[in-house]
């Protein structure tokens, strides 16, 4: 069977075909074998040594990670110097790897044996005299994702089936430091908006207002914000919150790029058009795209950054000392107002959102 799937490396999406690598396995002239191979058509290949060539990209552009990776995608194993076979990090757990070793975040450990424990989560990581348990999920587009239906859309649901897999995961692991980590791989209909994970932890975000009971009118200027029920952190009988549940879950993660490139010639454009009171046709929108290439603008540039979604119930609260990196966010309460906001921003972020209102926007977008 032909499997074809969709990769991305450095920025770019490669379409693999397995057929393809069968090809070119045959014809390969193997170079030696470090620590990790790969067997195609009966023969042993360093993954690298594929992959450079099915891509036509320099040896030295990926690492062997990235190699096994793309591999596995399309149903190769690879293999290790004990003809073991190699854990493969998803895409979602290659990415958090890549921001944790950029932040100095590098004394952990990938799918480690927790002692008194069955579970074996992605990552423990070690850092400030703690350790942080992490779990990663993450959502993917499917065939069913793009067919014609119709029928009511709730924000929540896919995000709370994540929970409910975490919980299970962490059943044993009370006491600890235990996070869900999120990333959306391009799957429609999911949003990971911090207004929305937090509303599939706490309950359905929606506004309440005063009711006089004998003459049915309402007081709209009295209206607030409020949680409507449903949310994995709370027991609720009906829209009310009774108790507090998942207390071994610190925080909820997502792990994303922040396209910091995209923002600013976004913001670019939006400038010019207002400097010339008219939008921009397609010419001078090229020409704009062009300019911005090797820039501070350029599409391509962007960055890997965690936004933290604090579980206000937790057992054993995540440090804010924690994913405080220049383009991170954190959310939780707002100094012991008993209400939910933005308690950190990186200066990245922040450098960007105080040039105007515009770009405030584009930052949220």
């Amino acid at each position: 069977m032909v499997i074809r799937k969709t990769a991305r490396l450095n920025g770019r999406d490669y379409e693999i075909d397995s057929e393809e690598v069968k090809n070119l396995g045959r014809r390969l002239d193997p170079k030696p074998i470090d620590k990790y191979w790969v067997k195609i058509e009966n023969r042993r290949l360093p993954p690298k040594q594929v992959v450079a060539e099915l891509l036509s990209v320099p040896l030295v552009s990926f690492t062997t990670m990235d190699a096994n990776r793309i591999l596995s995608a399309v149903g190769f194993k690879v293999y290790s110097e004990g003809e073991t076979l190699e854990s493969v990090r998803t895409e979602s757990e290659v990415l958090l790897e890549e921001y944790l070793k950029a932040h100095g975040l590098t004394d952990f450990d990938f799918e480690p044996t927790i002692p008194g424990s069955t579970a074996r989560p992605d990552f423990l990581l070690r850092a400030n005299g703690t350790e942080v348990i992490l779990e990663v999920k993450e959502f993917r587009a499917t065939a069913d994702d793009f067919r014609f239906g119709g029928g009511a859309y709730d924000p929540y649901v896919h995000i709370r089936e994540k929970i409910k897999a975490a919980r299970k995961k962490f059943k044993d692991l009370k006491g600890r430091c235990c996070c869900l980590v999120l990333h959306n791989q391009e799957k429609p209909l999911v949003s990971l908006e911090w207004q929305i994970v937090v509303g599939a932890m706490l309950g359905d975000l929606g506004y309440s207002f005063p009711v006089d009971m004998k003459t049915g009118k309402g007081d709209a200027s009295q209206m607030k914000r409020a949680t409507l029920g449903r949310g994995e952190m709370h027991k609720h009988v009906g829209s009310t919150p009774v108790g507090v549940e998942k207390t071994t879950i610190s925080a909820i993660l997502v792990v994303e790029r922040y396209r910091i490139g995209e923002k600013r010639f976004r913001l670019f454009v939006h400038e010019r058009e207002q400097e010339l009171g008219r939008d921009l046709d397609f010419e001078e929108y090229w020409e704009l795209l062009k300019e911005s290439e090797g820039t501070d603008r350029d599409l391509s540039l962007s960055r890997i950054r965690v936004r933290v979604h604090e579980n206000p119930h937790a057992s054993a609260p995540l440090a804010r000392e924690l994913f405080n990196g220049r383009f991170d966010e954190r959310f939780g309460e707002v100094e012991n107002t008993g209400k939910w906001g933005q308690v950190f921003v990186g200066r990245g972020v922040a450098e960007f959102e105080e040039k105007s209102p515009a770009a405030k926007l584009l930052s949220d977008s």
